[in-house]
């Protein structure tokens, strides 16, 4: 029989009634065929109406206006008429009289299996999820309007299990889309998924056909009524973790991992009052927890004085699990070296509640995805919430700190797209620095330290840098992407007494220990700097000889901070860095003031560097007394003083140096150090009652200098020593002076001499700011015959100055300006001077001598007598780019007859050349004086003449005087002497 509409106004009953294998006999409803089933159809209105979420504002504000509403499709009751019932009266009271009838439900078809092709029980509730009962069910319903004081009962039927308690219902499938419906609703398309994933007991095989074991369990109905107006139910369900086998079968089968732990629905009428869904997932540092979002029905006051009740949202996150551990099969890519923690507990059991994260909808589907990824904040936006952790390093010291973390669903544990995305830097600090965490100070181990040296990777921590980075593959992490430390700040105590900033150092973790181990670095290195610290004395300190300057990069478990000396090859090894990169490690450090210490520093063994760390006070004064004993990097030690009263580092370095590398067009080096042997020792001690104090000890030895070519000195050992309140003390001893190229002559004079330091005239000065050393050598006169030399000295000093703005001089002279030498021969003398100062830097800086030589004659005959004299001089100066070239010429004579009469005449003619600023001038000055003398009578006449010729910068070259291309052959050609 066809189905029929049925409507009862008394108590609103509206069913369309089908009858299946029954048919009117006149009296009473019968059977068609005995042997087939009998079936009563009972289609009734929706049960659940879908509403929109009204956004969190309007649970505080007015009403935000009208909000979107769907009904479900039509639910349908089928019951089986049971063989002892041989017929049904056709009246609507029989047929709503189902105590006698048996529900239907809809068989779980199994692949593979046949359908049986008999309806089945559907329930759409809520929208858009079909139901079914699990078990065998009752439903209990009046067949007639129930009247009470004069009103009529809504017509209703009560849903119980087979023995009165609870229906067990399950989700067999999704209905299909018929309408978009709104984005924020309390079901998303993935909640109803999961629903029917795990309650539809329908059996699924991965590719392999193997079973994939689900934990499925039934909705628990505490009450389901239906009615004309909607359902009015209490519908729960919960469900253990999907094991890693069951999702790893479901990836295989793109089927979605079902995030549901949990869901609660209660509802009045079909109008949602209450729904919670608990969404499984992970916080990003690996904790198991639970996104709890409830869905409320509250009364707000609207606009017009009215009352309107709409569906307001919650969310909180609950860790499952307040405790993670972390080790070398966790997942990390380097084995956990880049997480100092071992240990991660929140302390927060459930947080306040959240920012809603809203599934995103893609285009062409009407209802939204799975819930993604987020940060975790606050109900308002305004900021993040700060989870409490106490994390354990790797000492078993506690630290505590607030970060905030990511939620990540279950479902999308392993992506790691989004995860990586989050914690982009431009990402992450779109509302505050999410990855700066402040520590405040707190000591922590960096890193794991040796078995025999406890405590020597524990820091004062100011804050920690995380970053996410991709799980390795196999690892037990629950997510594709784990949160390592990739900064930090660290106060290193080492460096305080150089560096203001040393309580907040930048520091990251060193690339040899983070890819190999503590183990595989030479020093034990387990920290970087972000930037070399320059560890700086100033000249004073260090009697300016040699500043203990140092750029410190590299922080180790051995051999405290040292500067970065190691790289690795293409295989991994850990070896010693090149030159080029240790010279840059010592920076601006100066030998004797202005040398680059960095440019005479050669590759450090890193063979020797293990054994640094276990160097004591009087390890380290052995190596300094042994001649052979070398330290081969700068070692930092920081200790306490005795009572209390502060703390000494000490720096101390002893290496040897090497010549630099020379490119082609470089000159020979100034310093030779075959063999020289650098010595450092430096102590810093600070005090409560006092700032820090400063005193320097070291000692050069085997050291020469080479000077223009032309002078060497030779220091068999400068020592110095700096102490507070004290002079800066500085000795040398074996010093050597010699000459070499065109001044060698002076050593052969210095020969016959006597044999003591330097022979006679020798002086040493050290002082603070440099060393003066040379002699002065003084011939005695010398006559042979009409020869005569007297007053020659010979003059070399060398001055090494300590200042590094000043380079090495040496000036040598013979005999001075204010003191020339005199030569006579015969009638003829004259005599004069020579000076040269030349520099490392310059080259020649001053050069200038003069020479002059003439004679006289005097004749006397009684009657008459006279004479005459004849001077000529040559004068040069090199001063800078100034030169200076003179000759003069002087001729004078005079005839007195009976000293009456005398006439006298002086010719002076003077030539001069001046460069200076490119500028060149030619000066020319002649003067004729005649005098006579008569009696008491005299009369004197001069005639000057003055001449000057400048040149210019642009005067034209000897190249720009012909063409080359046309005239050079020619030009050529002249000086052929068979042409």
């Amino acid at each position: 029989m066809g189905p029929f509409r049925v409507v009862r106004p008394a108590d609103m009953l509206v069913a369309d009634i089908g009858l299946v294998n029954l048919r009117w006999d006149g009296h009473r409803l019968v059977r068609r065929e005995p042997a087939a089933p009998t079936l009563i159809l009972i289609g009734l209105p929706p049960q659940h109406v879908l509403e929109e979420v009204a956004p969190p504002q309007a649970a505080t504000t007015a009403s935000p206006g009208p909000m979107k509403a769907f009904a479900s499709g039509a639910s349908q009751l089928v019951f089986s008429v049971p063989p002892e019932v041989d017929g049904l009266e056709l009246s609507l009271e029989s047929l709503l009289d189902w105590e006698r009838l048996v529900p239907m439900t809809v068989p779980v078809v199994q692949p593979g299996a046949t359908p049986t092709g008999l309806p089945g029980s559907v329930l759409e509730f809520p929208t858009r999820l079909l139901l079914t009962y699990d078990e065998p069910v009752d439903w209990v319903c009046p067949p007639e309007p129930r009247n009470a004081d004069g009103r009529t009962g809504l017509w209703h039927a009560r849903l119980t299990g087979e023995r009165g308690g609870e229906a067990l219902l399950r989700a067999f499938a999704r209905a299909e889309d018929r309408t978009p419906v709104a984005e924020r609703v309390p079901l998303s398309a993935a909640d109803l998924e999961a629903l029917v994933t795990l309650t539809s007991r329908q059996k699924l095989f991965d590719t392999d056909n193997a079973a994939i074991v689900l934990p499925s369990a039934p909705l628990h109905a505490e009450q389901f009524i239906v009615t004309p107006l909607g359902a009015s139910t209490h519908l729960h369900g919960a469900w253990d973790d999907l094991t890693e086998k069951a999702a790893a079968q479901l990836d295989s089968i793109r089927r979605n991992r079902p995030n549901l732990a949990a869901y609660d629905h209660i509802t009045g009428l079909g109008r949602d009052q209450f729904v919670r869904v608990v969404t499984r997932g992970f916080l990003c540092t690996g904790h198991p927890a639970l996104l709890v979002t409830e869905y409320k029905r509250l009364f707000v006051a609207d606009r017009d004085g009215g009352v309107t009740a709409y569906l307001q949202r919650e969310d909180r996150i609950l860790p499952r699990v307040p405790e993670v551990r972390y080790g070398e099969t966790t997942g990390f890519p380097h084995q956990g070296r880049e997480m100092p923690f071992r240990t991660l507990r929140i302390t927060d059991r459930v947080t306040p509640p959240i920012k809603p994260v809203w599934p995103p909808k893609l285009p062409g589907q009407d209802q939204p995805l799975a819930v993604e990824a987020f940060w975790v904040e606050l109900q308002d936006g305004s900021r993040d919430h700060e989870f409490t952790v106490i994390g354990t390093d790797h000492e078993g010291r506690d630290v505590s700190f607030t970060i905030p973390l990511v939620f990540v669903p279950a479902s999308r544990a392993g992506e790691f797209e989004q995860l990586g995305r989050l914690y982009a830097p431009e990402e992450a600090k779109a509302t505050s620095n999410r990855l700066e965490r402040t520590l405040g100070g707190q000591v922590m181990a960096m890193a794991k330290p040796p078995a025999d040296a406890p405590g020597s990777t524990s820091h004062a921590v100011g804050s920690l840098v995380f970053q996410m980075v991709p799980k390795s593959d196999g690892g037990e992490h629950p997510l594709a992407g784990t949160l390592v430390v990739s900064r930090a700040e660290v106060q290193v105590p080492a460096l305080e007494p150089f560096t203001p900033n040393a309580s907040r150092v930048p520091v990251r973790f060193n690339t040899v220990y983070v890819e190999r181990g503590m183990a595989a670095h030479p020093a034990r290195a387990y920290l970087d700097l972000d930037a070399a610290v320059d560890l700086a004395f100033a000249a004073e300190q260090s009697g300016g000889l040699a500043r203990p300057n140092a750029a410190v990069k590299v922080i180790t478990s051995q051999a405290g901070v040292v500067p970065d000396m190691f790289r690795t090859d293409a295989t991994g090894a850990v070896g010693a860095a090149p030159m080029t990169d240790i010279r840059q490690a010592f920076g601006a450090a100066k030998l004797l003031g202005f040398i680059d210490l960095g440019d005479l520093v050669g590759d450090i063994a890193g063979q020797g560097l293990d054994r640094l760390g276990q160097l004591g006070d009087n390890d380290i004064q052995a190596v300094l007394d042994d001649d052979n004993g070398r330290l081969p990097a700068p070692v930092l030690r920081i200790r306490d003083l005795e009572n209390g009263a502060g703390k000494e580092l000490r720096y101390v370095w002893k290496t040897g140096l090497e010549p630099p590398t020379l490119g082609p067009q470089d000159k020979p080096p100034l310093l030779d150090v075959d063999g020289t042997v650098l010595t450092l020792d430096a102590r810093t001690t600070t005090s409560k009652e006092a700032g820090p104090t400063t005193s320097v000890e070291g000692r050069l030895r085997h050291i020469a200098l080479n000077v223009a070519g032309v002078a060497r000195v030779e220091i068999a050992e400068l020592t110095f020593r700096a102490v507070p309140g004290s002079k800066p003390d500085v000795t040398a001893s074996g010093l050597e002076l010699k000459f070499d190229g065109d001044l060698e002559f002076i050593n052969t004079l210095r020969s016959a001499l006597p044999a003591d330091a330097f022979g006679s005239g020798a002086f040493v000065d050290v002082q603070p700011s440099g060393i003066r050393t040379g002699y002065t050598l003084a011939l005695p006169a010398i006559g042979v015959g009409v020869f005569s030399l007297a007053n020659v000295s010979l003059t070399a000093e060398l001055t090494i100055p300590f200042e590094p703005a000043k380079a090495i001089s040496l000036r040598f002279s013979v005999s001075e300006r204010q003191r020339p030498f005199n030569v006579t021969v015969s009638l003829f003398g004259g005599g004069g001077y020579f000076s040269l100062l030349v520099d490392a830097e310059e080259g020649i800086r001053e050069a200038e001598g003069a020479i002059e030589f003439g004679g006289s004659a005097a004749l006397n005959l009684g009657v008459a007598s006279g004479g005459v004299t004849v001077m000529a001089g040559v004068r040069f100066e090199h001063k800078g780019k100034a030169v200076t070239v003179g000759g003069y010429l002087r001729c004078n004579g005079f005839l007195s007859v009976l000293g009456i009469v005398t006439v006298s005449v002086e010719f002076y003619l003077e030539l001069t050349y001046e460069k200076k600023d490119g500028q060149s001038v030619v000066r020319g000055r002649g003067t004729l004086t005649v005098s006579v003398k008569i009696a008491f009578f005299s009369k004197s006449v001069t005639l000057s003449l003055e001449r000057s010729f400048s040149g210019a910068p642009g005067d034209p070259t000897f190249v720009d005087c012909f063409d080359k291309d046309t005239h050079w052959e020619e030009y050529c050609l002249s000086f052929d002497g068979d042409s």
